[in-house]
């Protein structure tokens, strides 16, 4: 069952905690409830709630001083803190408000003032958690788009894992959708109000602390992924992932919970995964490279999505979308395809898949106005086509430094432009570290953005 959203009440009277409780509980979240401030750290850390009420005034700690250690551990990046008190001061509501406090209420606490302070801090708690990373990728939606066999067998089985909570492995060449699905199925789903995140294997790999927290000589950090309670986790490249990490996501998916590096206490958390992969797992893991048990969960709900290739009834609609789109948010002029035009992007192999082809849309857009033509298509896709398709033989007139240097030109924007201009992927694809290729790229004057 998936919650509202996860409400941790910090309170010594228990009548005080019961009747939070009870109106919170009737209105769909669920409560954890603290009589003190050893319950309280015991509580946040297994799992960080979305808002915490915190009563300044208990036996064993007040609640700045609680306030304070909630911010030392980074739980303040994730949660919303609504103190309570029967006897405050202006100077404590000052402190609390500097120290990260959402809101302060009064006791006798009113049913409709806690309930409103409730709504406004989760709703302001996930305007917050969708700005540091974007609920959308740039050009891409949650449309699946087409009227092919398998673009609606796709939307079927988006419509059916809705329904679900299962990890679902997505299969696919880079830049066939694979991530459209799954933003889809999430936004199908119970969970389409909560938090999605979409992060690379190597980000995880890179910095594990940063999204899972950390516990070093009893000092307790909060990971990132504790805000997605709720919600749901894209992982790119999920053959990528360390060891280390391979075993942290399947206690999580066998457990629904995972520990810390460093140790302590298992960290709850209720988050639905998608691994994204151009791979079968299988192969990996009778090589050693992957995890057997973990495939074998990701690989028990297994979707594959077709590349553009093998769907081209579909480019009619996808055109369209892909013009209107870049029409209205980069105020491009638009442009109708005329027949000659679509029969001339219906021969090219799109190695690149969607992301190739929004990206020759959108140069086709920039160069003028009127309808697009089979002519101004094939002068976009030739240095394309050139590019990709074999050669009948090699100019051995030049030096090899500059054949090579040629070669490293054409590679480069190549790949730039399968995927759409993203120097991480492009540096994933071609075995390069991004600074490398940054260096790289300046070396030669190719401009990322404008390959």
């Amino acid at each position: 069952m998936t919650h509202r959203g996860h409400i941790l009440v910090v309170d010594d009277e228990k009548d005080i905690r019961e009747l939070i409780q009870d109106i919170l509980e009737d209105e769909g979240f669920q409560v954890t409830t603290a009589a003190n401030g050893v319950q309280a750290r015991d509580a946040w850390r297994r799992g960080a709630p979305d808002i915490v009420f915190l009563d300044v005034w208990m036996p064993d700690i007040d609640g700045i001083s609680l306030l304070r250690q909630m911010k030392e551990e980074g739980l303040l990046a994730h949660t919303n803190v609504v103190m309570i008190s029967g006897h405050g001061t202006i100077e404590t509501a000052v402190e609390a408000t500097r120290l990260g406090a959402w809101d302060f209420l009064e006791k006798p606490l009113s049913l409709n003032r806690l309930l409103v302070a409730t709504e406004r801090a989760l709703k302001h708690l996930r305007l917050a958690r969708r700005s540091p990373h974007g609920q959308q990728l740039p050009g891409w939606d949650i449309d699946l788009i087409g009227k092919s066999r398998a673009m609606q067998a796709l939307r079927a089985d988006a419509e059916r894992l809705a329904r679900y909570t299962m990890p679902v492995l997505v299969l696919g060449e880079r830049g066939s959708g694979r991530h459209q699905f799954a933003r889809a199925v999430h936004n199908l789903s119970p969970r389409k109000d909560h938090p999605l995140e979409v992060l690379d294997a190597q980000q995880l790999n890179n910095d594990p602390t940063r999204w899972l927290g950390s516990v070093e000589s009893k000092q307790v950090r909060v990971g990132e992924l504790s805000r997605l309670a709720g919600g749901s986790l894209i992982i790119n490249d999920i053959h990528l992932l360390s060891p280390e990490l391979q075993n942290t996501l399947l206690s999580l998916l066998r457990d629904g919970a995972y520990v810390r590096p460093g140790g302590g206490e298992p960290v709850q958390l209720d988050v639905r995964l998608f691994a994204l992969s151009d791979r079968p797992l299988t192969p990996l893991a009778q090589q050693g490279l992957f995890l057997p048990q973990l495939a074998q969960r990701l690989e028990l709900t297994t979707i594959e999505i077709p590349p553009l290739r093998q769907r081209l009834d579909d480019l009619p609609e996808l055109v369209e979308h892909f013009t209107d789109r870049l029409a209205q948010t980069q105020g491009l002029n638009w442009r109708a395809f005329d027949i000659s035009a679509q029969n001339a992007l219906r021969q090219h192999p799109w190695p690149g898949n969607l992301l190739e082809l929004q990206n020759v849309i959108q140069r086709l857009l920039i160069q003028g106005e009127g309808p697009v033509t089979a002519d101004a298509v094939q002068a976009v896709l030739k240095p394309t086509i050139a590019q990709t398709a074999p050669t009948g033989g090699i100019d051995t007139s030049l030096p090899l430094k500059e054949a090579r240097e040629a070669f490293e030109v054409a590679y480069l924007r190549q790949l730039l432009r399968e995927t759409g201009g993203s120097v991480s992927a492009t540096a994933r694809r071609a075995g390069l570290e991004r600074t490398h290729l940054y260096r790289k790229l300046k070396q030669l004057d190719i401009d990322p953005k404008n390959p």
